[in-house]
């Protein structure tokens, strides 16, 4: 006979633990994350390049998957960039409408500054 109270209680593993972590982290990361770690791995892949030297249109495809790797990569840095200006610029605009933007808040500053001024 068991009770709720006395139930036992299921203890997280560190491997659950830790899997968990990897799953919370995963959806956090942009793709250009990914990307990033994956340009060591062309650059070795390119290395073999020149043992293409006798199969050249071998040579004109790796070359040319490197590069449109290396393109979608600087598109995708681009596309980052921007989306975070954009969202820098909504911020600035969201944190001036709640302080000097607001009217209220305007209004009392102005009295303040004229109440702490020098008369004269």
């Amino acid at each position: 006979m068991t009770t709720p109270e006395t139930e036992a209680r299921h203890a997280r593993s560190l491997w659950e633990r830790l899997k968990e972590g990897f799953i919370q982290a995963h959806r956090r990361r942009p793709l250009s994350f990914y990307l990033l770690l994956l340009i060591p791995v062309v650059l070795l892949l390119g290395a073999h390049m020149a043992a293409y030297r006798d199969a050249p249109r071998r040579f004109w495809f790796v070359l040319t998957l490197m590069l449109v790797f290396f393109w979608l990569i600087s598109v995708r840095a681009l596309n980052d960039f921007f989306a975070l200006y954009r969202q820098h610029r909504a911020d600035k605009r969201a944190l001036w409408m709640e302080t000097i933007g607001d009217r209220d808040f305007a209004e009392q500053l102005g009295d303040r500054v004229r109440r702490n001024q020098p008369r004269g």
